[in-house]
């Protein structure tokens, strides 16, 4: 398909070099669009699309789809900080759509969600005009806390919470050190995010799930391990996404021992000097409570102390508050449309709508 020097196509392979190469460099790429965040996702049966839009053989827009079957129904399809573009030119996000759609009809995708990535909120605010609703599934956070990494160490720190900065002083001066992590350390790793999911009453990814992502991302250097220590035993740990100009703390751990020495803050404040020693921009500590990162953005305070334990202890460390787009949902089909839009809204606080809202989130999640 061409149009004004455009060609579009839809690729299906496990590795696309090219398209990741043009992630790490566009603005708003990440790696959950990656080739190689496709092949991990593969491990909980999702399986990777790529539409990818060039201009003289230069990629200037596209996304990756992730799908999964439903059975007898259809599939359902989500696009993780996705898509991209290099320009703004209405004619490249017309071809892309109608390739989306195509795409919808030809593998019988019965539900759709897409949260565009930072920088595209007029792409985001175009959606509902094509028949996409805000969704209450966000795939992605849609808010964060960002430390720039451009000043200083001295100014890092002082910009910080004058508590985080205490504790972490405190935590050096005790005896916590921190190490960067390599493969043989992820059981170490897995075996503390599986005590934190005791703790918090979630469920890690299973182990030989991060030993596919790091022999995925590791050569690359798409992932980094860190580990807090206290006489020899692993306290925390702490799984980073370094991608484009950003590392992302992806995942971290605690074994619940020895809180009063802030092995967290000390780990935290190593990621940070280690992003900056490499030449990375942001260090972002992926996610915090929306409803809080909106309040403060708007000058408010917020007191509700059950939903600040970890966005408080994120925000101690003084980065930006960044709001993202949020997610929004399509559903062609016009029957499954108006029962979602008419019914579901009616039984969402009933037990059966609260059992398909968290299936729905758990299986995007997954």
């Amino acid at each position: 398909m061409v149009c004004a020097d455009y060609k579009i196509k839809l690729s299906y392979k496990a590795e696309e070099p090219e398209w990741d190469a043009f992630l790490a460099d566009a603005i708003g790429g990440h790696h959950l669009q990656t080739g190689l965040w496709g092949q991990l996702k593969a491990f909980s049966g999702w399986r990777a699309a790529r539409i990818i839009v060039t201009k003289r053989e230069q990629i200037v827009a596209g996304a990756q789809l992730l799908m999964r079957p439903l059975p007898l129904i259809g599939n359902v399809c989500y696009v993780p900080k996705g898509p991209l573009f290099t320009s703004n030119d209405p004619e490249l996000r017309n071809l892309f759509i109608d390739k989306l759609q195509q795409v919808v009809k030809t593998h019988r995708i019965v539900y759709l969600i897409v949260q565009p990535p930072c920088n595209y909120e007029a792409f985001a605010h175009q959606l509902p005009h094509l028949g996409f609703r805000p969704s209450r599934n966000s795939i992605a956070p849609t808010a964060t806390v960002l430390v720039d990494l451009a000043m200083d160490l001295d100014k890092i720190l002082a910009q910080m919470r004058s508590k985080t900065r205490y504790n972490i002083r405190v935590g050096e001066r005790k005896g916590i050190s921190v190490r960067e992590g390599t493969e043989s350390d992820l059981h170490a790793f897995h075996h503390l995010m599986v005590t934190t999911g005791q703790k918090n009453k979630f469920s890690p990814e299973p182990e030989e799930y991060f030993r596919t992502l790091w022999r995925l991302f590791h050569p690359h250097g798409y992932v980094k391990l860190f580990l807090a220590e206290y006489k020899g035993e692993a306290v925390s740990a702490l799984l980073a996404i370094p991608f484009g100009n950003t590392v992302i703390y992806k995942r971290g751990a605690w074994s619940g021992h020895h809180g009063n020495l802030h092995p967290n803050e000390v780990m935290q404040w190593t990621a940070i000097k280690w992003a900056k020693s490499k030449g990375y921009r942001y260090y972002d500590l992926e996610g915090i409570d929306p409803e809080v990162a909106r309040a403060l953005v708007c000058g408010k305070s917020f007191t509700d102390g059950s939903r600040q334990g970890l966005t408080s202890f994120k925000l101690g460390f003084g980065g930006q508050i960044t709001l993202f787009p949020e997610a929004y949902e399509y559903i062609p089909n016009p029957i499954l449309r108006l029962a979602y839009t008419r019914v579901f809204p009616k039984i969402v606080n009933s037990s059966v709508g609260t059992k398909a809202y968290r299936y729905i989130r758990h299986l995007l999640k997954r």
